[in-house]
C-alpha cells in the first residue's frame, strides 16, 4: 500500500490546483485547510482568482496567462511547512434560535424512536452543542456543519423529502445544517429557525465563515418568528 506525505499538491485541468491533507474529517484537519486558505489570500499572489475550502481540501483557481502554476505550488509548500505565522479570522459561534418539534420538526419523532430517546431529550442535547462549519457548499452557502453527538448519530432518510423549507434544523450521522433555501434533503430535520442566514442581495451572502460555529438554542416558536426579524449578524459572538 503506498503511504503518501501530506499535504498532496496536484493540477487540475489548466487553471486550478488541488490541495489535500489527511483522509480524516476532524476539526485539526480542517483547521489546517484554513490556515491554508487565508495564507495563500492574505500573500496575494498575482493571477490567483479563489480559494475554495472543504473539509480536508482545498482548491486554489488561477488565470494560467498571469501565474506559472510552479510559483503556486512553492507557496503553498512554503505555507504548508511554515504556518505558525498565519492568521485565520476570529473564533465566533452564532446562536440562532430555534423552535423544534411539531410541524418545524417532522423527523424528531423519528430521530427518538431510533435513538430510543424521549423528543425532549433529543432536542435538549442537540440544542445544547455547538457546531463547527467546516465549509460553504453545495448551494446558496450551506454551511456544512460537524460534531453531532454519537448518541444523535442516525441515518440519513431512505428517500429524500422533495420539499424542506428554509431554515430547517437537521442531521446525519455527525453532519448538521441549516437549509439556507427551500430544497430537497435527505437529511433528519427536526427544527426551525426564522433567522435568514443567506441574503443573495448581499456579499458575501452570509456571514457564515468557516471555522465559526452554529449553535441552535431551543425556543418557543414567537420568540423564533420574532428572532427572524433580526439580521443574522444580531446573533453573533466572539468566542
Amino acid at each position: 500500500m503506498t503511504k503518501w506525505s501530506y499535504p498532496r499538491i496536484k493540477t487540475v485541468g489548466e487553471d486550478s490546483v488541488l490541495v489535500e491533507f489527511e483522509e480524516e474529517v476532524s476539526p485539526d484537519i480542517n483547521r489546517k485547510v484554513r490556515e491554508l486558505a487565508s495564507g495563500i489570500e492574505s500573500h496575494s499572489l498575482p493571477g490567483i482568482m479563489e480559494v475554495v475550502p472543504a473539509y480536508r481540501s482545498l482548491m486554489v483557481f488561477f488565470d494560467p496567462f498571469v501565474t506559472d502554476v510552479k510559483e503556486i505550488f512553492k507557496l503553498i509548500d512554503t505555507l504548508s511547512k511554515d504556518s505558525a505565522g498565519i492568521q485565520v479570522s476570529k473564533r465566533r459561534v452564532f446562536k440562532i434560535p430555534t423552535v423544534y418539534g411539531n410541524r418545524f420538526g417532522p423527523d424528531l419523532k423519528r430521530v427518538s424512536k431510533l435513538t430510543r430517546l424521549p423528543a425532549e431529550e433529543v432536542i435538549r442535547i442537540f440544542s445544547s452543542e455547538a457546531y463547527l462549519v467546516y465549509c460553504l457548499g453545495f448551494l446558496c452557502s450551506l454551511a456544512y456543519l460537524g460534531g453531532v453527538p454519537k448518541i444523535l448519530e442516525v441515518p440519513r432518510l431512505s428517500s429524500p423529502r422533495p420539499f424542506v423549507p428554509a431554515g430547517s434544523v437537521g442531521f446525519s450521522g455527525s453532519q448538521a445544517n441549516i437549509v439556507p433555501i427551500d430544497q430537497p434533503s435527505g437529511f433528519n430535520y427536526i427544527g426551525r429557525t426564522f433567522v435568514s442566514v443567506y441574503n443573495p442581495e448581499h456579499f458575501p451572502p452570509t456571514l457564515i465563515q468557516p471555522g465559526d460555529y452554529i449553535l441552535c438554542p431551543s425556543v418557543s416558536e414567537d420568540e423564533a418568528r420574532m428572532a427572524g426579524e433580526r439580521d443574522l449578524g444580531d446573533f453573533v459572538e466572539d468566542l
